[in-house]
């Protein structure tokens, strides 16, 4: 008896095209210079802005495509790993190993996302890309704060938590909408 793959070739079809696409607005749009334009300092002020449509639109579009355990967590990792292809987390390269900081905090994200999902529903939609945003930038702060001493300013710090949540959950909403669009124009 021939064992079956648990995701199909679509399916990881789907997860790699979804990761590549959030992989490319991240690296290619350019989100320091937004934040610096509106007079939000960093470090990561684009992740708290936009990281709900860079990342968590993504992820949860992947899984709610999929519908499989582990895709939104396999997802993240490819967003990871194809933004490090492209460039160094935040372009810090000193210690060589810092980006694997993007692979915890992008899995944390992928992790999360996948609980609300499958675990905590009733909640999914109230907390899951807000939450998951919010880890995702916190474990990038303290990668940066600790490895380059620069730390958001706190007077900044409080309103991009709130943006970080609020842009999470959007992603997340429109992740809802483009998969329930996709479903009624298929079916």
């Amino acid at each position: 008896m021939e064992k079956k793959a648990y995701f199909t070739f679509h399916e990881w079809i789907i997860i790699i095209l979804l990761a590549l696409i959030s992989a490319l607005i991240n690296s290619y749009i350019p989100i320091k210079e937004i934040t610096l334009h509106i007079g939000i300092p960093g470090p990561a002020a684009g992740m708290a802005l936009f990281g709900g449509f860079i990342f968590v639109l993504w992820i949860s579009l992947a899984l709610n495509i999929v519908k499989k355990k582990l895709s939104g967590i396999i997802t993240s990792i490819f967003i990871a790993s194809f933004c490090l292809l492209i460039h160094p987390w935040y372009g810090i390269v000193s210690p060589s190993w810092f980006s694997v900081y993007a692979i915890f905090a992008l899995l944390s994200m992928g992790i999360i996302i996948e609980l609300f999902n499958f675990y905590f529903y009733s909640l999914k939609t109230l907390f899951s890309g807000g939450v998951s945003n919010l880890s995702c930038l916190i474990i990038t702060w303290l990668a940066i704060g600790i490895h380059t001493n620069r730390w958001i300013p706190y007077k900044y710090g409080i309103f991009l938590v709130f943006i970080a949540f609020i842009s999470g959950n959007i992603g997340l909403l429109l992740s809802n909408h483009i998969k329930n669009f996709i479903v009624r124009s298929v079916y």
